[in-house]
């Protein structure tokens, strides 16, 4: 699943049409373009899901949540059709009015603008003196439904896998009940520095019910060939 991006020139819109958080605004962050520079320069490539075509999106610079703050959140939301844009725009709009009848004491927190409906939905945060990001989370609650033959291949692939075989070995004292490699969720390109979409298997080295740990194994399923691979923490509930 892989192909140019198309139809929307992301990082125009970063520099001369992102949305601004007020308190963003207010501490004059990331302000002009060669405030903007950095960001640009290190922003990886977007592919579209499935070989679709972005008609429209829009970036938000949004705050998080101290004063002052110490990072910028950048959030990008994505969409196949310019229908669905309008729509959460108005979504943005009614958002941005209340935070703007919040907006009375800076010791008062305020909402961002976190959870907006899009095709694709994508999140960073850095430092604000820090490097810039050169990855971006897919938040898109889709991300997980990943079409059970796609699954299926992509956890046989991870099985056959010398990168596997070694894991699985390293761990023999491992519980049965975490059973084997899984399918979990699909990873875009501007997550992975990979060419193309790919499938994240998951394998649990170990659970004690409350903390899990696991390897995820990143999985180009059209190439037949694992491209990444990361340890990952999670907690229950």
């Amino acid at each position: 699943m892989s192909g140019p991006m198309e139809g929307v020139d992301l990082k125009d819109r970063l520099v001369n049409a992102a949305k601004r958080h007020p308190r963003v605004e207010y501490q004059k962050l990331l302000a002009g373009s060669e405030a903007m520079a950095p960001v640009l320069a290190a922003m990886p490539a977007f592919i579209p899901f499935d070989q679709k075509k972005y008609a429209g999106a829009f970036w938000v610079l949004d705050w998080d949540h101290k004063l002052p703050s110490k990072q910028v959140m950048l959030r990008l939301y994505a969409y196949y059709d310019l229908a669905r844009m309008a729509a959460a725009e108005q979504s943005y709009a009614a958002k941005a009015e209340s935070i703007a009848r919040q907006e009375l004491f800076p010791e008062f927190d305020v909402p961002d603008f976190s959870g907006i409906e899009a095709d694709e939905s994508y999140e960073t945060e850095f430092e604000i003196k820090g490097e810039p990001p050169t990855k971006y989370r897919l938040m898109s609650t889709w991300r997980h439904t990943v079409v059970p033959t796609v699954g299926r291949r992509a956890e046989e692939l991870v099985r056959d896998s010398a990168e596997y075989k070694v894991l699985r070995d390293a761990v023999k004292e491992r519980p049965m009940g975490l059973g084997g490699p899984e399918a979990a969720q699909w990873v875009s390109p501007a997550e992975t520095g990979h060419n193309a979409w790919a499938v994240e298997v998951w394998f649990l080295r170990n659970f004690n019910g409350m903390v899990g740990e696991g390897t995820a194994f990143v999985v180009d399923t059209t190439s037949g060939k694992i491209v990444g691979q990361r340890d990952f923490q999670f907690r229950a509930g």
